[in-house]
């Protein structure tokens, strides 16, 4: 599990979620959103991969943003943090978590709404949209696409995977995941390969980085439950 570090922020707390290589996953009870993300390349040299933007890690139900300006009830488990949320007849649960392999993980319930989504801005310069599906293309950079992701994943298992943390792996293929996309910036040298439950993902190039967006919808017992998997690599 990550080490975890609590903050104040006015009316609102911020938690640190850190693994064992320093790379550091900071989230809000307000609106149970993503703050940044820090991570540390092989030249220890520090990377903020989300944009310095209000809306560039939230978590938007029903498509509202009710529940992006309340405080969400948080709770300090195993995997990370857990907030949880009720409001208008509406309930919403997302758990972030960091492994010591990057991965950054987002599961998210819903119960009486029709969709659950997030929302990641990465501050990504001259991304380059390479699809992990096949058949699948991105069209050109400055275009949004969005395709099916039917595939279950296929992860290769490399010496060292999840670092000191054997006992919290993303489990990509009993927990459904399927490779997304992988988008690689040149500045960088980091690549991002997004793994999803959900079955279609879209993505879109902004001023300054790439926009993610992954949700679920129409669930045919009302009840949504997701997960997006972000796993950040360095070339260098």
């Amino acid at each position: 599990m990550p080490s975890i570090k609590k903050e104040s922020a006015g009316a609102a707390t911020i938690w640190t979620l850190r693994n064992t290589k320093g790379n550091e996953l900071k989230v809000t009870d307000l609106g149970a959103r993503v703050v940044s993300m820090r991570f540390r390349d092989k030249n220890f040299t520090n990377r903020f991969l989300l944009k310095d933007d209000a809306a560039a890690g939230n978590v938007f139900v029903d498509g509202g943003a009710d529940f992006t300006k309340i405080i969400w009830q948080a709770e300090e488990t195993l995997e990370g943090m857990k907030f949880t949320a009720e409001l208008n007849g509406k309930s919403a649960t997302v758990t972030y978590s960091i492994s010591n392999d990057n991965e950054i993980s987002i599961k998210y319930e819903a119960s009486g709404v029709k969709d659950i989504s997030t929302e990641m801005i990465f501050a990504m310069p001259d991304a380059e949209f390479r699809a992990c599906q096949k058949g699948a293309t991105w069209e050109k950079i400055g275009d949004t696409k969005t395709y099916p992701v039917t595939e279950i994943a296929e992860v290769e298992m490399e010496l060292g995977m999840f670092g000191y943390d054997p006992g919290c792996p993303i489990d990509y293929l009993n927990a459904g995941l399927k490779n997304a996309a992988n988008i690689f910036s040149e500045a960088l040298q980091i690549d991002l390969i997004v793994y999803a439950t959900q079955n279609n993902i879209s993505a879109a190039a902004v001023e300054g980085g790439i926009a993610v967006k992954t949700d679920g919808s129409d669930a045919a017992d009302g009840k949504i439950k997701s997960q997006t998997v972000y796993m950040i690599k360095n070339r260098n």
